[in-house]
């Protein structure tokens, strides 16, 4: 007895001991449950009373005449949707289940920052801002009254927010109904029902329909897409390269995905795209190694603005650059009529080993560049300048067009100054004489970035 005894009361022990460690790991996991499941009870409820506020905040605005008082009410609106918006986030849903929902949040917010904007400004509400508003209510009333059934789902313990973090760790069968994602996903059906909103913000819808408005010219073919990168691109060197097409490309600039091979191999093979409208070379990027800088960025600016002038993009003007890994990366845009048009830019890089051209992006001035009546300004660069600081010195005042968030555009002046040794971009709009924009410069190691 005594052999085993010792033996008996390590083992004993043991068994003592991982079991007091496994129940306590139990006791972790359900008060690690309980916390988690509390979290999702807080983002749940605070989403209902949110969603509720934004529907009775909507039906406000019906009754408004868009007079400065009632931006009160919009900017409440887009306070309401964004702290929803959070909420939903929080809870453990696939973006899948719930994305139509989160846009529908994203846009009511977004669409009354702007309208709280645009009534400061002295603009007045037109009847498509009613029928927008009207639209966005019934929307909001609708997902208030599936909120609230899933709440009475909660209280009568049919429904578990614990479910949804098990649910979302896993695809939704089709047709499994009392879950909490599938409420959510039902939710989101029927937020699909209800029309688009087109508006000027970020988020507004049209914004996906836009077609470029710079493609010209008779539809190309494969052979034609081939030829035109090979002509464009700069080729520094005396390598031969063999042209193939390897695929179509459709995106927002259908056309050809373009591939420049050096016939004898070796590095530097050039990676481009042919729109089939026009033929237009939307961007090629070469992929050769990049030595020791020996070029300044004044004469990388300068080559930059030959090759764009040789290819029929004149009266670029550079505006900002970045370098990195050894290539200056120039971002340039068109002036007319002593006008920068700032949503025209095209960008270009430059090695700075040699000077040659390795990279062409012109999506943005293909997609923007178009015949514009630039008006007349309505005031004087010196009044734009009245409209800063005046403890700001001001360095520069030149007339541009800007680009909204929501793809439209505003004639400016843009002030250049610097305050409290920063720079300042501010932008006074040339008809208006309203502020339009503020952004600051940021001199960065590698070049100029705004924000």
């Amino acid at each position: 007895m005594k052999k085993w005894g010792l033996p008996a009361l390590i083992g004993v022990m043991v068994l003592i001991a991982a079991g007091t460690w496994g129940y306590k790991q139990y006791q972790d996991k359900i008060l690690l449950e309980t916390h988690v499941n509390n979290r999702y009870q807080m983002s749940f409820y605070n989403l209902i009373s949110r969603v509720q506020s934004m529907e009775v905040l909507l039906a406000k605005t019906l009754a408004v005449s868009g007079q400065p008082d009632d931006t009160i009410i919009f900017s409440e609106i887009w306070l309401q949707s964004e702290g929803a918006r959070e909420n939903l986030t929080q809870l453990p849903l696939t973006s899948n289940v719930v994305a139509r929902t989160a846009k529908f949040l994203s846009q009511a917010g977004d669409f009354a920052r702007v309208k709280a904007r645009e009534i400061n400004s002295g603009q007045s509400m037109s009847e498509e801002d009613y029928r927008n508003l009207h639209n966005l209510y019934r929307q909001a009333a609708q997902l208030n009254k599936e909120l609230h059934n899933m709440e009475g789902k909660v209280a009568d313990g049919k429904l578990s927010l614990a479910e949804l973090a098990r649910a979302g760790r896993q695809e939704l069968p089709k047709g499994s109904p009392g879950t909490g994602a599938a409420d959510f996903q039902s939710i989101d059906r029927d937020m699909q029902g209800f029309p688009t909103l087109i508006y000027d913000g970020p988020f507004s819808d049209h914004l996906d329909r836009v077609q470029p408005a710079a493609l010209k010219g008779e539809p190309a073919g494969a052979d034609e897409a081939r030829n035109i990168l090979r002509q464009f691109v700069d080729l520094k060197d005396d390598k031969d390269y063999r042209a193939q097409v390897t695929g179509r490309v459709r995106e927002k600039i259908p056309g050809y995905q373009v591939e420049l091979l050096p016939r004898r191999g070796g590095e530097g093979r050039i990676s481009g795209s042919v729109s089939e409208k026009g033929g237009h070379v939307v961007w090629y990027l070469n992929s050769r190694p990049v030595g020791s800088a020996q070029v300044k960025i004044e004469q990388a600016v300068a080559r930059a603005q030959r090759f764009l002038a040789d290819r029929g993009y004149q009266n670029m003007v550079g505006i900002y650059h970045q370098v990195e890994n050894g290539i200056a990366v120039i971002n340039f845009a068109p002036e007319e009529k002593g006008v920068l048009l700032y949503p025209d830019q095209v960008k270009v890089n430059v090695a700075l080993d040699n000077g040659q051209i390795v990279g062409f992006d012109a999506r943005g001035y293909l997609m923007a560049h178009k015949p514009r009546n630039i008006p007349m300004p309505q005031i004087t660069a010196a009044r734009a300048k009245s409209k800063v600081n005046p403890r700001m010195e001001v360095i520069n005042t030149r007339l541009v067009m800007i680009p909204t968030d929501g793809g439209k555009e505003r004639f400016s002046y843009e002030v250049t100054g610097r305050i409290n040794g920063e720079t300042f971009l501010v932008y006074v709009n040339a008809i208006t004489g309203k502020t339009d924009q503020v952004l600051k410069l940021i001199q960065a190691p590698n070049g100029t970035l705004t924000m």
